[in-house]
């Protein structure tokens, strides 16, 4: 045979085998590819079982991602952190909440606050004065009934004088100097006392200062008529100074 057509004859068996080489190749990296993604059998049925993960001992729960994917049951529980945005609001809000007392009673403080009032002047419950006998066998009780008459002071139903404003109500009262502190009503030729005294209470007046001037007048008439001298509820002479004062507390 000839040497240049020996030659042409090995180099094409030559390039047939190597194409066929190469197309042998090309067919089977398909017929992988497919076993592996388009395959009728599940490509993870031939790894080893021993390098699965073991979840049911292990200390730390591991959820599958394709079963967190898939399954719609599974829901992340919600974890509030400070870097948590409705965690911030959340917080934001409640802050807000509680602070607005503060706020409040702040302006109100320094706006609204209100000025205290002045105390108004007490009354005194009780005022009282008393008229002694100078004779020191004390007043006779017939003499006593004449002088209340004269002075337009009522014998009342508690056993002391009284007098009575328009209304029939008591202004003050005129009571007996010894223990019970009441007249007896009956028998006054034998009944001797030491003293009268005045009582007198403001708080129950509608117009102290003209009640207690009647009272000053009525005092001194009496201490005219039956011989007496009238002395403060401290039992001491009524000064002009002392009256002055009783005055003052009642204005």
């Amino acid at each position: 045979m000839d040497k240049d057509l020996l030659r042409i004859v090995i180099i094409s068996v030559g390039a047939i085998v190597i194409l066929g080489m190469i197309l042998w190749g090309v067919l089977k990296g398909k017929s992988k590819s497919k076993n592996m993604f388009g395959g009728e059998h599940d490509p993870l049925e031939n790894i080893d079982s021993s390098l699965f993960v073991n979840t049911a001992d292990d200390d730390f729960d591991i959820v599958p991602l394709n079963n967190a994917r898939s399954n719609d049951e599974y829901q992340e529980p919600e974890v509030k952190t400070r870097l948590n945005a409705a965690y911030i609001q959340e917080t934001k809000e409640q802050e807000s909440t509680e602070a607005e007392p503060d706020i409040l009673a702040t302006a109100m403080d320094k706006t609204d606050k209100p000025t205290s009032k002045p105390a108004t002047k007490q009354l005194p419950v009780l005022l009282q004065l008393h008229l002694v006998a100078k004779n020191p066998a004390g007043f006779k009780g017939l003499q006593l009934v004449q002088a209340f008459e004269r002075v337009g002071l009522v014998y009342g139903s508690v056993k002391v004088f009284e007098r009575l404003d328009a209304q029939n109500r008591v202004d003050y009262a005129v009571a007996s100097m010894t223990e019970q502190g009441v007249f007896p009503g009956d028998n006054w030729e034998s009944y001797y006392c030491p003293g009268i005294s005045f009582f007198m209470q403001p708080r129950e007046l509608d117009d102290v200062k003209s009640v207690f001037d009647d009272l000053i007048n009525t005092a001194g008439q009496l201490s005219a008529l039956l011989q007496g001298d009238i002395l403060d509820e401290n039992h001491q002479p009524l000064t002009e100074k002392v009256l002055q004062q009783i005055e003052a507390r009642l204005s």
